[in-house]
């Protein structure tokens, strides 16, 4: 299992993510969907603690979330997974573990593949399965929920350059994908 060193990261991550998401979001005329600093947690915990460390701090997120609001605007788990976002938050613990799968199979030892993955894992990922659920929550057209989703790309961007530089900086000491 986990050592309490482990859990006291994991806990800690999980305190980051909660505390990213006191800083107000950004509304959007066009989609239901504000811009948030939560998903820079979300990458954060993936390439800090890997994919099973990493998922487990995402998911104590959305437990605590059940019980208090830690989303951007104050929200809790249960509204947030019955409106249109919903599709985002549920993507959030699949991050670190695609994460872990494409680093480990790349063997990043290149500060661009490591964006690649952090890019695939946190930024597409997490806007794909966004889209879909926000096509299906309002009725509005899959392609066009898609086109909509492009608004994120660049601060995502910036965030996955952002976790990039910290990966590349501490991955010898912090970083652990076999988990």
């Amino acid at each position: 299992m986990f050592s309490t060193k482990d859990l006291v990261r994991v806990a800690m991550m999980t305190s980051l993510i909660i505390i990213l998401g006191f800083i107000p979001a950004i509304p959007l005329s066009f989609i239901p969907v504000p811009i948030v600093l939560q998903n820079l947690g979300i990458m954060l915990a993936a390439v800090l603690l890997g994919g099973k460390k990493g998922s487990l701090a995402v998911f104590l997120f959305l437990v605590v979330g059940l019980f208090l609001p830690v989303f951007s605007a104050t929200k809790t788990t249960i509204p947030v997974l019955m409106g249109p976002t919903a599709g985002y938050v549920l993507a959030y613990p699949l991050v670190p573990l695609v994460f872990s799968l494409l680093y480990r199979k790349w063997l990043s030892q290149h500060t661009m593949m490591t964006f690649l993955a952090i890019f695939i894992s946190g930024v597409l990922v997490v806007d794909v399965l966004g889209a879909i659920w926000l096509a299906t929550y309002t009725g509005m057209p899959l392609g066009k929920s898609l086109l909509s989703n492009v608004v994120f790309i660049t601060g995502d961007t910036i965030k996955a350059i952002i976790a990039t530089v910290i990966a590349v900086s501490y991955k010898d000491s912090f970083l652990n994908t076999k988990s």
